[in-house]
C-alpha cells in the first residue's frame, strides 16, 4: 500500500465533469492505496462537495488560491531598511518565466518564504520585491502601464509564495492531475525530496489558458504575453520534478515534449471505460429523434454554439428534442446568457437542461450525442456514450477525430466538424437524422472502438504498475 497525495485544481470533488469522474473512479479502483486530497479552490464557498468520497479517501485539504493575509506594519518597514540587494537579484531572475531554470526558480523562491521576510503578502508589500520588478520592468517592458505590470507579478507572486508555504501532506507518490498550480504543488515536494511525482493531463494546460487569455477582455493586450509564459512555465517546472509525465493520446504527448518534457518521462495511457457497466444499459426506444450532449454548462464548452446548431438543424428535423445533461450552476452569468438565447430563439419546446442527472437514464434513449467543445483532451462523455452505442458529432479538439474517424480497422463512429462552425454542425445533425442505416452503423462501430482501445482495466493495470514501481522506488530509499 502506497500513501498518495491526488492533486486537483478546482475539480474533484467540488465539480462535476470528466476530470472529476476520472479522479473518482481511479481512487475507486486503486483501493489498496490510501489517499489524501489536497485540492486547490478560489473561494472556501466553493468547496461543497458533489461526489461521496470513496472508504481509501483518509484526508481533504483546501488551498485557497489568491488568499487574503494580514501584513505587519513593522516586518515590511524592517524589510525596507534592510540591505539585501542580493535578493533583489535573485527575485528579479524568478520573475523571468521565459528562461529561468525549474530547479533554480524554486531553490529562489524557497529560500526567499524561509528568509524571514515575512508572510507571502509581506513579501510582494515590500522595498525588496518593488525593486526587483523595477529592474525587470526596465529590461523589455518600459512602454507598458508599470500600475498594472506591478498587480500581475505581484499576484502571481503572491499565490506562488503562498503555496510554497503550505504544509504539503506527507505521501510516498504526489499525483497531480494536471500542471498548473496544482502541478507546481506536487513540484514543491518533487524539489524537496518528500517523495515521487506523477502528473496526468487531461488537456495541455498552458495552451486552454492561452485561449482563455489571449481572448479575455479584462487582460490588456500588453500584458497577455507575461501570463501566456508564466503558465508555460508552470507546465515546465511539472514536467521537471515529474518521474512519469502522462497523456490521453499521442497528439498530447508531442506538446509535452515540445513544451519542456523528457521524451523517456512522457507516456499515454488512454482514458477507460467500464465496458459491463455499459453493457447493462437497456436501450429503449423512444418517439422522435433524441439527441443529447453531457456537459458543464461554461463557456469553454460553447453552449451558445450548439443552441444555434440545434435551431438551424431544427428546420428539418421536426420530430427532435434536445437535451443538455450537466451541472448549469459553475458559471451562472454563461447560463443565463444560454437560457436566454433558447428563449430569443424560441426553443423552448425542445431544448431541455436537465441539470446534474444519472447520464445512464439518458445513454438508454439517446440516439445522438453532441459535443461542441472549443478545447478538450479525450472526453470522457464521448466515450461512454460509443460504449452505449450512440454515434457522436463532435468538435475537431483534442483527440475527438482519433478516437471517432481514425479507427480504420473497424470504422467510423460519428462526425467530427470545426470548432465554433455552427452551421456546419447542424448540417451533420441533419445527415445522420436522415440517414438512420448510418447512424446504427455508426453506434455499432463505437462500441467496438471503446471494447477494442479503451477498455477500463487497460488504463487500470498501467497505473498500478507505476504506483507498485514507485512505491518500490520510495521504500529502497
Amino acid at each position: 500500500m502506497a500513501k498518495v497525495c491526488m492533486i486537483c485544481e478546482g475539480a474533484y470533488p467540488y465539480v462535476v465533469g470528466g476530470v472529476s469522474s476520472w479522479v473518482d473512479d481511479f481512487i475507486r479502483t486503486n483501493g489498496e492505496h490510501e489517499f489524501t486530497l489536497l485540492c486547490l479552490i478560489p473561494k472556501e464557498e466553493f468547496a461543497v462537495r458533489r461526489y461521496e468520497l470513496p472508504k481509501n479517501v483518509v484526508e481533504v485539504k483546501n488551498i485557497l488560491l489568491n488568499p487574503q493575509m494580514d501584513a505587519s506594519s513593522m516586518r515590511i518597514m524592517r524589510n525596507n531598511l534592510s540591505k539585501r540587494e542580493a535578493w533583489e537579484d535573485e527575485i528579479e531572475e524568478a520573475m523571468d518565466f521565459k528562461s529561468i531554470d525549474p530547479r533554480r526558480s524554486l531553490e529562489i523562491m524557497d529560500r526567499v518564504v524561509g528568509e524571514g521576510f515575512g508572510n507571502p503578502f509581506e513579501i510582494v508589500a515590500s522595498k525588496l520585491f518593488w525593486k526587483a520588478l523595477e529592474n525587470h520592468y526596465k529590461k523589455g517592458y518600459e512602454n507598458t502601464n508599470y500600475n498594472i505590470f506591478y498587480w500581475t507579478y505581484r499576484n502571481i507572486f503572491l499565490n506562488l509564495f503562498a503555496l510554497m508555504e503550505i504544509e504539503i501532506p506527507e505521501a510516498e507518490i504526489y499525483h497531480s492531475v494536471a500542471t498548473g498550480y496544482a502541478g507546481f504543488i506536487a513540484s514543491v515536494a518533487g524539489y524537496r525530496g518528500m517523495g515521487k511525482v506523477i502528473l496526468t493531463e487531461h488537456g495541455i494546460y498552458p495552451r486552454e489558458r492561452e485561449e482563455e487569455i489571449l481572448n479575455a477582455p479584462w487582460i490588456e493586450k500588453d500584458f497577455k504575453e507575461i501570463w501566456v509564459e508564466f503558465f508555460y512555465y508552470l507546465s515546465r517546472v511539472a514536467y521537471y520534478y515529474s518521474h512519469n509525465v502522462i497523456s490521453l493520446f499521442d497528439y498530447n504527448k508531442r506538446f509535452q515534449i515540445e513544451f519542456g518534457a523528457l521524451p523517456e518521462k512522457c507516456e499515454v495511457i488512454p482514458n477507460g471505460v467500464d465496458i459491463r457497466r455499459f453493457e447493462r444499459i437497456k436501450r429503449e426506444e423512444r418517439v422522435g429523434f433524441n439527441v443529447g450532449a453531457v456537459l458543464r454548462v461554461v463557456p469553454i464548452k460553447d453552449v451558445k454554439m450548439m443552441l444555434k446548431a440545434i435551431k438551424v438543424a431544427k428546420r428539418k428535423v421536426h420530430n427532435a428534442r434536445f437535451y443538455l445533461i450537466g451541472p448549469t450552476d459553475e458559471n451562472k452569468d454563461y447560463y443565463r446568457e444560454c437560457m436566454l438565447l433558447v428563449r430569443g430563439l424560441g426553443m423552448e419546446d425542445y431544448v431541455e437542461f436537465t441539470g446534474e442527472a444519472d447520464v445512464d437514464n439518458y445513454y438508454s434513449f439517446l440516439d445522438l450525442l453532441l459535443l461542441t467543445s472549443i478545447s478538450e483532451g479525450q472526453p470522457l462523455c464521448i466515450l461512454e456514450g460509443l460504449a452505449a452505442g450512440i454515434p457522436v458529432i463532435a468538435t475537431d479538439v483534442g483527440n475527438c477525430r482519433e478516437i471517432l474517424t481514425e479507427k480504420r480497422k473497424i470504422g467510423e463512429a460519428g462526425i467530427v466538424v470545426p470548432p465554433t462552425s455552427y452551421t456546419t454542425f447542424a448540417e451533420a445533425i441533419v445527415k445522420l437524422y436522415q440517414n438512420r442505416d448510418r447512424l446504427r452503423i455508426l453506434g455499432e462501430n463505437g462500441r467496438k472502438i471503446v471494447k477494442a482501445h479503451y477498455p477500463r482495466e487497460k488504463s487500470v493495470n498501467r497505473y498500478k504498475r507505476i504506483y507498485e514501481r514507485l512505491g518500490e522506488d520510495t521504500w529502497q530509499e
